[in-house]
């Protein structure tokens, strides 16, 4: 998937409520040990390690679901791709959240 597609998702907004939904259904927390500033990022990207799928069913890769919660929070930013905290948020789950894949 492409950064171009990837933001697309989010202009839609029953992706907004799906995300909501499964996120409820798996009881995430959403940013786990750092402040909720981009939750619905979060929220995706908890059912993508729970799970091994996106909202829509499609299996994902760690990787994939770590760089869409870069994307996310770029997309959100108003840094964009100079976000400071997507680059260390999407380090810190890179190389520090490998347990937590249930993928």
């Amino acid at each position: 998937m492409t950064r171009t597609e990837y933001n697309a998702l989010w202009d839609n907004p029953n992706y907004v409520i799906l995300v909501n939904m499964l996120a409820g259904q798996i009881k995430s927390d959403g940013c786990t040990g750092v402040p909720d500033f981009y939750k619905l990022g979060c929220l995706e990207h908890d059912l993508s390690y729970r799970t091994g799928h996106d909202p829509y069913r499609n299996i994902i890769s760690k990787e994939e679901a770590d760089r869409r919660l870069r994307w996310y929070i770029q997309k959100e930013s108003a840094f964009g791709v100079l976000s400071p905290m997507s680059w260390w948020r999407w380090a810190a789950v890179k190389f520090f959240a490998g347990r937590a894949w249930k993928g």
